[in-house]
């Protein structure tokens, strides 16, 4: 009976070992299970946010860049240069040479070199080489063959002037740069485009020469009249420089009044036969009313001095401001009501207090 007792009790001691064994194998492969969670799908789950993270941060940093330089200075350059640049590489048909880290770029420089070996002296050659040089970053190279290109032409040309600037500039001689424009725009035989004034004025106003700019910027907007951007930085540069009061331009033409513009309840009053004779208006004075026609389009605006009553193309109108006689016997009218019912286009540019007629 004993001997009967113990094989039980070593039968039953078997038993709980192997159901003991096969818990542990199996609540070890439930851990081995998770932990291939973790290096598995938990790890792709893992490496998703990671990159998910990295993705927002090169988001902000994408929005802080574009925030830091997207100011008007900033954004005024951007667009200069964009536009001296589309005119710099107008008529080079090789988009190779156009781009900046162009592939094949080299192979191209290498192929003009031994072109111009051939042919020392060649233009074409020369101006496609320069820009070449450019676009690699080889500021030195294009400056020397820029300069052997300007040495053969009769007289400075816009191109090869604001190229060299540009190479100068990008190497930090920016004095050097403001002369080479400076000789293309004394030339009387030179074609010179706005955005050249414009970028003049950029490079003067990073030197610190403001009012210098203004000139140059004000020589910009009578080359390009229509051009908004102008007025803006103009503003910006008037503000700069501290010179108060209303600019008024008239078809990129800056005019000069003997009775100073002013704003009266928002409204910006000019003497009326400045405005007239810059937008080539008729004015006659008939009892205590002012009228003004525009012969090309026979339109008129008829003001009553004194009166908030107006018309305009037969309309009767109720102005804000009247218009009105002031010291040294002037008078003056509400610009933007005349012009815009004349046929005139007006903008205001409040950061510097410019008025833009066209």
């Amino acid at each position: 009976m004993k001997r009967k007792t113990r094989l039980f009790l070593s039968a039953l001691t078997l038993v709980i070992f192997l159901f003991g064994t096969i818990g542990t194998a199996f609540g070890m492969g439930k851990k081995d299970h998770g932990r291939m969670d973790n290096t598995g799908v938990g790890k792709e789950l893992q490496e998703s946010s990671t990159a998910e993270d990295v993705y927002q941060h090169r988001e902000n940093r994408d929005f802080e860049v574009k925030t830091r330089t997207n100011n008007d200075g900033d954004e005024f350059q951007v667009k200069v240069e964009e536009r001296l640049g589309r005119e710099i590489t107008e008529g080079i048909e090789d988009e190779e040479l156009t781009k900046p880290g162009a592939k094949g770029l080299e192979g191209r420089i290498a192929e003009l070199e031994r072109k111009l070996a051939e042919n020392p002296g060649d233009q074409k050659l020369l101006w496609k080489l320069a820009v070449a040089y450019r676009n690699t970053g080889e500021y030195d190279k294009a400056i020397e063959t820029l300069k052997e290109l300007e040495g053969q032409l009769p007289h400075p040309t816009a191109k090869v002037a604001v190229l060299l600037a540009q190479c100068l500039k990008a190497k930090g001689d920016k004095e050097a740069a403001l002369a080479e424009l400076e000789k293309l725009l004394e030339s009387p035989a030179a074609t010179v485009p706005g955005a050249v004034y414009a970028y003049e004025g950029i490079l003067k106003e990073e030197l610190g020469k403001v009012k210098e700019a203004v000139g140059d910027v004000e020589k910009a907007i009578a080359a390009e009249p229509k051009d908004k951007d102008l007025y803006r930085k103009a503003g910006e540069l008037y503000s700069k420089a501290g010179e108060k009061g209303i600019k008024v331009f008239v078809k990129g033409r800056k005019l000069a009044f003997d009775t100073e513009p002013f704003v009266a309840n928002g409204r910006t009053m000019v003497p009326v036969r400045a405005i007239a004779e810059a937008l080539g208006l008729d004015v006659n004075y008939e009892d205590g009313a002012v009228v003004i026609t525009n012969p090309a389009s026979g339109k008129t605006v008829t003001l009553y001095l004194g009166r908030s009553e107006a018309e305009a193309g037969g309309r009767k109108v109720t102005l804000d401001v009247p218009a009105q006689v002031v010291p040294p016997g002037r008078t003056v009218i509400p610009l933007r009501f005349v012009s815009e019912n004349l046929g005139a286009d007006v903008n205001w540019v409040e950061d510097g207090q410019v008025v833009a007629v066209n």
